[in-house]
C-alpha cells in the first residue's frame, strides 16, 4: 500500500495527475517557494501528508477561517513537491481545479443531472465543486420549503444530486438546484390544510423582509407567512408555539400565508 501510495503521488507531480482527498487540519509551514510562513490546509493520503498553500487553494481570501469552513471537505489537488525524508508532499488544489474545469465543464448542458461535492455551508447557502468550478446554491434552490439554517441540513464532504438549471461558461454562470430530488410537500398541500382552518406551529423565522413570523407548522414540511395582528403587544419569540389560521395557499409559488391567533 505504502509504494502505491508513493507511486500516485509521484505520478501527480510528474504527469499532473489529479488526486482526491479531506481537509483534516490546517498549518503554518514555511513555504520554500514564496520564502515565507503561510496557512496550509491539511490532506492525508494514505500515510503521506498533504500541505496545500492557502495561495493554492484557489480561494479569494487567503486566511484561516476560509479554510476552517473547508474542514471535512472532499477536494482535488496535483502534487507540485515531495520531500522522501519527511514523506511530505505540497501539493496545489488551484491546479487540479482549473485542470477539472477544462477537461469536464465543456461538457455540461442544462439539465443534466451530476453530483457535486460540498465544499462550505452558510446559513442561507451552500458552496458546492462543480468539476473544478466553485458553485453557490442558494437555500431556495435546495429545498422546496423555507429553510432557517443550510447547516442544519448540509456538511463539508457531502455529496449532493443537482440539475443544471444555467450554465454559461464564458460568462461564469452556474445555476445549480437540488430540490427537483426532494419531496414538493406543495404538490398536494390542500389535503393536509385549509384556507380558514387554524393549525398549531411553531416560531422559526422573523423575515427581513416582510413584517411577521415564519411558523413551522406541526406535522407538516411547510411554514407560513404568518401577520401578527396589532392587539399583540409583541411579537412571539423564537420557538415559541403558537396557533395560526391560514388566509390564502398559492402552491404554485409554494406560500402560504396565515394570522396569528395565540401563543400557545
Amino acid at each position: 500500500m505504502e509504494d502505491l501510495t508513493l507511486k500516485e503521488i509521484l505520478r501527480s507531480k510528474e504527469e499532473r495527475r489529479i488526486l482526491t482527498g479531506k481537509i483534516s487540519g490546517i498549518e503554518d509551514e514555511y513555504y520554500k517557494l514564496k520564502g515565507e510562513t503561510i496557512p496550509c490546509a491539511i490532506v492525508w493520503y494514505n500515510n503521506i501528508k498533504i500541505l496545500i498553500p492557502s495561495t493554492h487553494l484557489g480561494i479569494k481570501k487567503v486566511n484561516k477561517s476560509v479554510i476552517r469552513g473547508m474542514l471535512g471537505a472532499e477536494i482535488d489537488f496535483i502534487v507540485i513537491e515531495y520531500d522522501k525524508t519527511s514523506n511530505i508532499a505540497i501539493a496545489s488544489r488551484k491546479d487540479a481545479m482549473e485542470l477539472r474545469s477544462r477537461i469536464e465543464l465543456p461538457k455540461l448542458k442544462v439539465n443534466d443531472v451530476v453530483k457535486v461535492r460540498i465544499l462550505a455551508v452558510g446559513a442561507k447557502h451552500i458552496i458546492a465543486d462543480l468539476y473544478g468550478k466553485e458553485v453557490i446554491i442558494k437555500a431556495n434552490n435546495l429545498q422546496h420549503t423555507y429553510i432557517v439554517n443550510c447547516k442544519d441540513y448540509y456538511s463539508a464532504g457531502q455529496n449532493l444530486k443537482v440539475r443544471i438549471k444555467n450554465i454559461d461558461i464564458e460568462n461564469n454562470v452556474f445555476e445549480l438546484s437540488a430540490k427537483d430530488f426532494t419531496e414538493n410537500p406543495f404538490k398536494n398541500i390542500r389535503k393536509y390544510i385549509v384556507e380558514k382552518g387554524e393549525y398549531t406551529g411553531k416560531v422559526i423565522a422573523f423575515p427581513k423582509q416582510n413584517s411577521g413570523i415564519i411558523v413551522q407548522l406541526d406535522n407538516s414540511q411547510v411554514s407560513v407567512l404568518t401577520r401578527v395582528p396589532p392587539r399583540f403587544n409583541s411579537y412571539p419569540h423564537f420557538k415559541d408555539n403558537v396557533l395560526i389560521k391560514i388566509t390564502e395557499i398559492k402552491e404554485d409559488k409554494k406560500l402560504i400565508y396565515g394570522y396569528l391567533m395565540r401563543i400557545i
